[in-house]
């Protein structure tokens, strides 16, 4: 994991000073500025709050004025999100149930419930300003303890946060953007300055040739899996309507043969995986499959260590139904199969950390209700 980071440093370095050379002619010719957003990168399923995944082109967001979306070129940035993440307002709710501890008398069972809403402040000819928050609480039912540590598995967990999201498009046809995003991962938020944590994004767009982008992105979060900023570059490749590609890191694949299906496909390091296929069979029901790698993180009230995460690590394969009713609400209920399921406390992000348990493969069960204008 040493070898990883020292690396990632390196290529961290290298990459902030390449996007400065990049941004300082832009903002010096053009009196540009670039603002901070609100989104939050991909997290566990349900993701929350909006979630900017710059791989995914989706349907269309609610805009009145597509001329505007055109303009801004949306399409490329919030378009990329599935109409869960992108609805302005959505409750969820999943159940795990009880299953047991590995190499221990204990078990455990999980459910969370949380929501989030989001609403555009503002939306000129070439930019737009959102603003979100976003709340999730997971229960975890068990007496079981950290090996090492000796630390009680917390009885609840929260994750709640607020942010601003600002894209603009330049006269260059640049398109410039970022994410602020603060709140408190832990088992009692707000508790004090050391449970507080703040998310931020940044992201270019350049044009290449035909409808192609380089895409050049940062992402820097006190509970992710890395502990500095992150440089992204990656070509953003769309030879159709149908299929686009995002090559290099993160990395995805989109691929739309008709208006009823979409299939898509992603990666961001150093585990986040997603694999989903939609299938519409009218306006009024669908179904959906899909595979997903997921982790949590979290600062515990009194840990020894101002570095230490309490992180939820686990694997799913979920299928479902989606339903569709009047004036943009609708409904999605999946069950599936959770494996490789862990909890452990690590200054780094360490799956064979010596501080955590396992709890065997079992069933998840997840609702939620969305609302799109």
């Amino acid at each position: 994991m040493s070898t990883i980071l020292c690396l990632w440093r390196s290529t961290v370095a290298a990459m902030l000073s390449c996007m400065l050379a990049i941004l300082a002619p832009q903002a010096l010719g053009q009196n540009v500025w670039i603002e901070n957003d609100i989104i939050e990168l991909p997290a566990p399923e349900p993701p929350d709050m909006i979630v900017v995944d710059p791989l995914y082109d989706g349907p269309a967001i609610g805009i009145e004025s597509q001329t505007d979306l055109e303009s801004l070129d949306l399409g490329r940035r919030l378009n990329l999100l599935t109409q869960a993440e992108r609805a302005p307002f959505r409750l969820f709710a999943n159940y795990a149930p009880r299953q047991s501890v590995r190499d221990s008398s204990e078990s455990l069972s999980a459910n969370s419930t949380g929501g989030q809403i989001g609403a555009p402040l503002r939306i000129y000819s070439d930019g737009i300003w959102l603003a979100t928050a976003s709340f999730k609480t997971t229960e975890l039912s068990t007496n079981a303890v950290l090996p090492q540590s000796g630390i009680q598995i917390p009885d609840r967990l929260w994750d709640i946060r607020t942010g601003m999201f600002f894209s603009r498009k330049l006269r260059n046809g640049w398109t410039v953007g970022g994410l602020l995003n603060f709140g408190s991962a832990s088992d009692e938020p707000y508790n004090s300055v050391d449970e507080l944590t703040l998310t931020s994004i940044g992201f270019i767009n350049i044009p290449a040739r035909d409808q192609d982008t380089w895409d050049i992105s940062f992402f820097y979060s006190p509970t992710a899996q890395f502990r500095f900023p992150i440089p992204g570059l990656a070509y953003h490749w769309r030879p159709s309507d149908q299929f686009q590609a995002q090559i290099g890191l993160p990395a995805s694949v989109v691929y739309t043969p008709n208006e009823s299906f979409v299939f898509r496909a992603r990666y961001t390091p150093l585990t986040d995986v997603l694999v989903e296929m939609r299938q519409a069979i009218d306006r009024d029901w669908g179904f959906f499959a899909r595979y997903q790698i997921t982790n949590e993180n979290y600062f515990l009230v009194g840990r020894s260590d101002r570095d230490l995460l309490f992180t939820q690590f686990e694997q799913q394969v979920v299928a479902g139904i989606n339903f569709n009713f009047e004036n943009g609400f609708s409904v999605d209920l999946s069950a599936g199969y959770l494996f490789d399921r862990r909890f452990f406390l690590d200054t780094d992000f360490d799956l064979n950390s010596p501080d955590q348990i396992k709890v065997e493969s079992g069933a998840i069960f997840a609702a939620q209700l969305i609302w799109n204008l």
